[in-house]
């Protein structure tokens, strides 16, 4: 890594955290990328090549809190090959919910703003979608067709559904939240199962003839 690019690193680091202080205590709309320079310790130039927009250093803290959690579930995944895809789906998920934890007063302001702005709504649909892509991809599911979308579509659902349970979810091992996907994960499959989008015979623990 080139000093520059390390350089750029820190300072998106820097705006990652400036952005969830400030997502504690102000609405996202009121939030500017001169305040998160500021706060970082760097000139708004510097913010704007970096990030560019506030929509975009929140895209990239995402990203990168989803990053260490794909990755942390890869090498979980690796150790247990006899799980079968729902056990890994529901382990991956929750693992991102815990990787949240400390930032569950930001989502609801973040979630508060999506009405008023539709493109931060996309956005974030957008970045849960490229998610469990990549989840179902080390989950095992790696098949590419119009079935695999609207599979990906259906642990989206299961995903938001959850997450209102997670808000509420005071339980140190998450129990309650986990319930939730178990049950909701079992039911998405059975739907899957009548629609043809998961084999009758093997259901959630592996593809069919990859149609």
């Amino acid at each position: 890594m080139t000093e520059a690019m390390a350089d750029k690193r820190a300072m998106l680091a820097g705006l990652h955290e400036a952005l969830w202080a400030a997502l504690g205590s102000h609405d996202y709309h009121l939030i500017r990328l001169e305040n998160l320079a500021e706060a970082a310790g760097m000139s708004p130039q510097q913010a704007v090549l970096v990030a560019g927009s506030v929509d975009r250093v929140l895209l990239s803290a995402i990203g990168a809190i989803d990053e260490a959690v794909l990755v942390q579930s890869a090498t979980d995944f690796g150790e247990d090959e006899s799980a079968t895809v729902h056990e890994k789906l529901l382990e991956g998920l929750v693992q991102r919910f815990e990787a949240y934890g400390d930032k569950r007063p930001a989502l609801q302001t973040i979630a508060r703003a999506c009405p008023g702005h539709p493109a931060l709504a996309m956005m974030l649909s957008a970045n849960l979608y490229h998610y469990i892509d990549r989840l179902l991809y080390i989950c095992g599911d790696t098949e590419q067709s119009f079935r695999r979308m609207a599979r990906i579509k259906g642990v989206c659902a299961v995903a938001v559904k959850a997450g209102s349970s997670w808000q509420r979810d005071d339980s140190p091992d998450l129990s309650r939240t986990m319930k939730v996907l178990d049950r909701d994960l079992k039911t998405a499959a059975e739907w899957a199962v009548s629609l043809r989008l998961l084999s009758v015979q093997k259901g959630m623990t592996e593809e069919d003839d990859h149609l």
